[in-house]
């Protein structure tokens, strides 16, 4: 089967296309009138702004030819998370914006409020509303891989195929003759995402085979669930491990693994995302261009999450990461530099793959924001400057404790509760796990949304399979 991803330049689409072949499909990218309307099938990917998705199918000339395949040719469709928006009536993501109104559905903001932060970032459960070929051969109600800021409501209950929960349920796939859609992004959701691509690969809309709704049974966690993160830092082709920021311990260097078989074996083990940091690029004068081609390799090997930072300037070297394969981007010295940087970008590519990484440590009596690998302080108070970059568009932070990192004498749980409970964005703590019972200190105490580690995995026996079975009887809700 011949698959045609449509390139209007909101990103993700090497990881659909890879995902599509692994699954042996013949795989076209293209941003070609005359392609789309020959396909065999559609898949409108989408990483970004609505807004900015509509005006570049406009500007390319594409809005005519998908309306000529999907409603007249009835090719069937598969919208992913901002292509799903965009199916839709109208959105409400930094202004009202009209959509392409395949179906009647509008685009609204999450309302963080408490516990609940404004953007869903994570795994949650997918519950069928009907029958639908989405779904077809699992067993029991899935998990999927969501980060999205806004979600759609649809007014005609017969196109709702699934319900998430986040502070209330909201439509997190469509289903509609030829068209469907779903929030969520089955290409970097393991197992469950491959499963849900294949259907889409064998769909007949015209003689579908539906999954049975009693086969899938809801489990109720819902969301928010807490993620377990690893994180890696690439430094001259290799993985390295830090303590305070140093990459030598007494003359030492730790190199920890291979920059794409280490991320192989996290997405093996179930993972819940991954961070990949080329952290010595700035402070050395380097590019994204090494980061670029190793985001490449780990993307086609590995389907699971992936934030990529280091050594980002622009919005344009933003665009390069999401196009490689990253799902975030972590920018750092760049946005306290030229904050204006973090709006820009959210107007593109939308808050929630904008992450600001604050690198804090003590200084007398208060933190201190560092950039530039940690050698550089700025004045900055780390919750101060994350409410900040909240305001600029920003929809995840990645708070790093210099003091603590790669000591294993845990996470700094004052600086984390600090900025936690100064921003309505979530939080992930970095910095100082040793113990399995540190992850749960930072989600308790620290009140953070996901934890990230390094040295607990690299120096210890311990493994991400490990540590959720830990997480889970503490009891804290993670994925299985």
């Amino acid at each position: 089967m011949k698959v045609t991803i449509i390139d209007y330049g909101m990103g993700n689409l090497s990881s659909v296309a890879r995902a599509f072949e692994s699954l042996n499909a013949e795989v076209q990218v293209t941003n070609s009138p005359a392609d789309i309307e020959r396909a065999q099938r559609l898949v409108l990917p989408g990483v970004g702004a609505f807004g900015q998705g509509m005006r570049n199918l406009e500007r390319l000339g594409l809005r005519q030819p998908l309306e000529k395949a999907v409603l007249h040719a009835k090719t069937p469709l598969l919208g992913i998370c901002l292509g799903m928006q965009l199916m839709a009536k109208e959105s409400w993501e930094q202004g009202r914006h009209q959509g392409l109104g395949w179906v009647p559905a509008a685009v609204k903001p999450f309302q963080g409020n408490g516990s609940l932060k404004t953007i869903h970032i994570g795994w949650n459960e997918v519950v069928p509303a009907r029958p639908s070929f989405l779904f077809k051969g699992l067993r029991r109600v899935p998990y999927f891989y969501f980060v999205h800021g806004y979600h759609v409501t649809c007014e005609e209950p017969d196109a709702v195929a699934a319900t998430s929960t986040y502070g209330g349920p909201f439509h997190s796939a469509l289903a509609a003759g030829n068209i469907a859609g779903v929030q969520f992004h089955p290409e970097k959701s393991q197992e469950a995402g491959l499963g849900l691509l294949k259907n889409f690969l064998n769909w007949n809309p015209d003689a579908d085979e539906e999954t049975p709704m009693d086969s899938l049974k809801p489990n109720g966690k819902g969301a928010p669930n807490l993620r377990l993160i690893p994180t890696l830092l690439y430094y001259k082709g290799r993985l390295t491990k830090t303590i305070r920021f140093q990459i030598q311990n007494e003359g030492i260097r730790r190199d920890v693994g291979h920059p794409v078989k280490a991320p192989m074996v996290y997405d093996a083990q179930l993972a819940d995302e991954l961070i990949f940091l080329d952290f010595r690029a700035t402070v050395e004068g380097r590019g994204i261009e090494e980061l670029r081609g190793a985001v490449a390799e780990i993307a086609g090997r590995a389907f699971m999450p992936l934030t990529a930072g280091g050594g980002i300037r622009s919005v344009e070297d933003i665009r390069s990461l999401l196009l490689a394969g990253a799902d975030k981007v972590a920018i750092n010295s760049a946005a306290v530099e030229r904050p204006d940087l973090i709006w820009e970008a959210a107007g593109v590519f939308g808050s929630q793959c904008i992450v600001v990484s604050i690198d804090a440590k003590r200084t007398g009596d208060r933190y201190e924001v560092f950039t530039r690998s940690g050698t550089t302080p700025t004045g900055l108070d780390p919750a101060e400057w994350a409410k900040k970059a909240e305001g600029l568009g920003a929809g995840e932070i990645l708070l790093t404790s210099i003091d603590r990192d790669g000591t294993m004498a845990g996470y700094d749980l004052e600086l984390i509760r600090r900025v936690a409970s100064a921003v309505k964005i979530p939080v992930i703590a970095s910095g100082g796990s040793g113990t399995l019972r540190d992850l749960a200190d930072a989600a308790i105490q620290g009140e953070a949304s996901a934890v990230a580690a390094a040295s607990i995995f690299h120096f210890r026996d311990v493994s991400p399979i490990k540590a959720k079975a830990f997480l889970k009887r503490v009891p804290l809700p993670i994925r299985d």
